[in-house]
């Protein structure tokens, strides 16, 4: 995801609500309007403290709640500026502004289901806050349910936002969607030098999901020197670059990625990837093993898993693995064939037969299926 803090303003709340009781309300108001102060002025960690020792004064306190919530986002401390978000709302449910601020917490913190509920319900009481209208949408577009999130990011679009994220998102939903109004958000980005970045990186997406891998490569190329730090660029960048077959350049680049996203699965998997086509399976072991870590069910994990332990001679550790892998994902050829293989290896002939068998009938109807395809083409071409 692109950064959005163009996008995130956090709402300050000043007012008090009265909820203290009397004896303490003046030397209270006045921590809370230093704490305030100290906010405004960038010192977040001393202003957290401040807020905190209030509501451990006063627990019913819902602006500190609030605005503690808020600098703790800034700080990146997200679980706790969720739970006092929450705390602010359950204190004051008209507080609207924590509302927003619990969204944009959740939103920080990759929580976007939990966003996605939050910026609803913001809006059922500000239809027409943008700020909150582009979250949604990239909320909704990050948890890849574009059909969704393109009405609210084409309202964000519409009222004249400029936001390099907004029109990102917007452009990757509809490439998703194979919509052609990804060249007009190529366009727009490429139209300010502060979208030109992005509109690389999206012109490079589009390649790459096109298979025209170096074209992709040579606009990803240009989105990096215009911008380094742009989130998912070097995976797209290595993925461009395995899939034409430079794997060292390959590793080279989902190294790099893992170094901003260490824990994306995704990003493992395809440096192991790049290292077993690179003939290096001493490298893509571990590499494979990490990547199960985050997603140990996945087909494609373990059928990589399977085929580097069957290379190396290791068929009956294999097999659990490329089973899982066919059990996930069973209309997958290659996957069965693999399978194939270790039943061979291990002398369940009866096995193998069958998983052979399978693998010519899924083949065979892959082709009629592509033949159907192109023969459907074919057909909306003729006048």
């Amino acid at each position: 995801m692109l950064s959005s803090c163009q996008m995130v303003r956090l709402w300050l709340v000043l007012a008090f609500s009265g909820l203290l009781f009397a004896q303490d309300q003046v030397d209270l108001t006045a921590r809370f309007n230093r704490a305030v102060e100290l906010q405004r002025k960038g010192a977040l960690e001393e202003a957290a403290y401040a807020y905190q020792a209030v509501v451990k004064d006063a627990p019913r306190y819902a602006e500190a709640y609030a605005n503690l919530g808020m600098v703790l986002s800034r700080l990146n401390r997200h679980r706790e500026a969720i739970e006092a978000s929450r705390k602010a709302i359950e204190l004051a449910p008209a507080l609207t502004p924590a509302r927003l601020n619990l969204g944009i917490a959740c939103h920080r913190a990759g929580q976007f289901e939990d966003a996605v509920s939050a910026f609803r319900d913001y809006l059922s009481r500000e239809p027409g806050s943008l700020q909150a209208t582009q979250l949604l949408g990239v909320s909704l577009f990050e948890l890849g349910r574009d059909a969704e999130a393109i009405p609210y990011l084409e309202q964000s679009v519409n009222q004249n936002s400029q936001d390099p994220a907004v029109l990102y998102s917007l452009g990757l939903a509809y490439l998703r969607q194979r919509d052609d109004r990804v060249f007009q958000m190529i366009k727009r980005l490429n139209a300010a030098d502060s979208g030109k970045p992005t509109g690389h990186l999206l012109q490079g997406q589009y390649h790459l999901m096109e298979q025209d891998y170096e074209r992709a490569i040579s606009e990803l190329t240009e989105a990096r020197k215009l911008n380094p730090l742009l989130p998912r660029l070097y995976y797209s960048l290595g993925l461009s670059q395995v899939k034409a077959g430079h794997n060292r350049e390959a590793i080279e680049a989902f190294e790099k990625e893992l170094e901003l996203s260490p824990r994306d699965f995704s990003t493992h998997y395809y440096l192991a990837y790049s290292f077993e086509a690179d003939n290096r399976d001493e490298e893509a072991l571990p590499r494979i093993k990490k990547a199960l870590t985050f997603d140990p069910e996945s087909p494609e994990g373990n059928a990589l898993l399977g085929k580097i332990l069957l290379e190396q001679g290791k068929a009956a550790e294999a097999l659990p693995k490329l089973e899982l892998a066919v059990k996930g994902d069973p209309k997958e050829p290659d996957k069965r064939f693999l399978l194939a293989r270790v039943y061979q290896k291990l002398g369940r002939r009866e096995d193998a037969s069958r998983e052979f068998a399978e693998v010519q009938r899924l083949k065979a109807e892959q082709l009629q299926k592509t033949q159907q395809y192109l023969e459907g083409e074919a057909a909306k071409k003729k006048p």
